[in-house]
């Protein structure tokens, strides 16, 4: 069931890119709010169940995410690069050190900090969502040892949670600290490897596993009544990202314990990568060619760029994708 619900979640993505907001709040906050805690259940779950051995498996652990997220990332990525390149779009100009931030991706998820005003206007980016690919992949470098050292994860889970919290009253920013920087939402990736081990065997699960869940849960229903207080909740993202877990924690927590199987499943989660990933080359593709116009045709204008999204997604997956997925299988062995 976790396929559909990425594929949900890849569309909520797309929806608000598309300037779609309910109640004015941005859904594609909160689905990704939800894929930082899905990634921490997985990474918890390919420790558990993939990577079993006497000793920490780092490195063989590092190689298989990196399988996972640069492949498809990089095809996408050159076919957005050609397509600017052939058309010109936005005027950008793509130097070496603007295509390595590009390419080592973790550079973009500190564009409001780094010297840098090319790296700072999304024209100049890639795949403009890649800033929260960054943060997954510097979540993927400390996970294993907050999986392994229940240390580790009580003082990261804890120095981030009250990070989130300043950002989420205001006393810091609340965009950078509370959405975009992994020091203000490492505890969800946190909270993924909490629910992964608490459902896998509660029994041999830690004290901090089996209740981190349960008092985020609480704590985050008392921070979302102290931010309406406060009036915070208008702030970028608190309200978004404050719903997204307490939608998404139940949601993640049902899906995993379901014994419902559904066709298509494992493809959906598939193709949720790639329509993340393809969206924004499909949105600037129908902009430059005006192949709809969005103020009178809403509809049209978003099934187009969902299904031209979904169609290089399908090509990337079954290209690419599968013959990867071979040798991330190999690595778990």
């Amino acid at each position: 069931m976790f396929g559909y619900f990425r594929f949900f979640l890849a569309t909520l993505v797309v929806i608000s890119h598309l300037g779609i907001t309910f109640e004015g709040a941005n859904p594609g906050v909160a689905a990704v709010v939800c894929f930082y805690m899905l990634a921490g259940f997985v990474v918890s779950h390919l420790f558990l169940k993939v990577f079993i051995s006497q000793k920490p498996l780092y490195l063989r652990f590092y190689y298989e995410r990196a399988l996972r997220i640069f492949p498809l990332y990089l095809f996408v990525a050159a076919i957005t690069l050609i397509f600017i390149i052939v058309t010109g779009f936005g005027s950008a100009e793509f130097g070496i050190k603007t295509l390595v931030n590009n390419l080592l991706i973790i550079p973009l998820n500190y564009y409001m900090v780094l010297d840098n005003a090319i790296l700072q206007d999304p024209k100049w980016w890639l795949i403009p969502p890649a800033w929260s690919l960054g943060v997954e992949l510097q979540a993927y470098l400390l996970l294993p040892f907050i999986v392994y050292f229940k240390g580790v994860k009580i003082v990261l889970a804890v120095i981030s949670l009250t990070v989130f919290s300043m950002a989420s009253l205001g006393v810091i920013d609340s965009d950078y600290f509370g959405y975009r920087l992994l020091i203000g939402v490492l505890f969800l990736f946190i909270l993924g490897v909490s629910i992964s081990k608490s459902i896998a065997d509660a029994n041999k699960a830690d004290l901090f596993d089996r209740y981190f869940p349960a008092f985020v849960y609480a704590y985050l229903i008392l921070l979302l009544i102290i931010s309406g207080l406060y009036e915070t909740l208008h702030y970028p993202y608190v309200r978004e990202t404050i719903f997204g877990v307490l939608l998404g924690m139940p949601t993640i927590i049902y899906l995993s314990k379901s014994k419902v199987t559904l066709p298509l499943n494992s493809l959906l989660g598939e193709f949720s990568y790639g329509i993340f990933l393809s969206h924004f080359l499909m949105i600037w593709i129908v902009e430059f060619y005006s192949l709809v116009d969005k103020s009178t045709h809403i509809f049209l204008y978003v099934l187009l760029i969902f299904l031209a999204s979904l169609l290089l997604s399908i090509v990337g997956v079954f290209m690419l994708e599968r013959s990867v997925k071979k040798y991330r299988i190999l690595l778990g062995r």
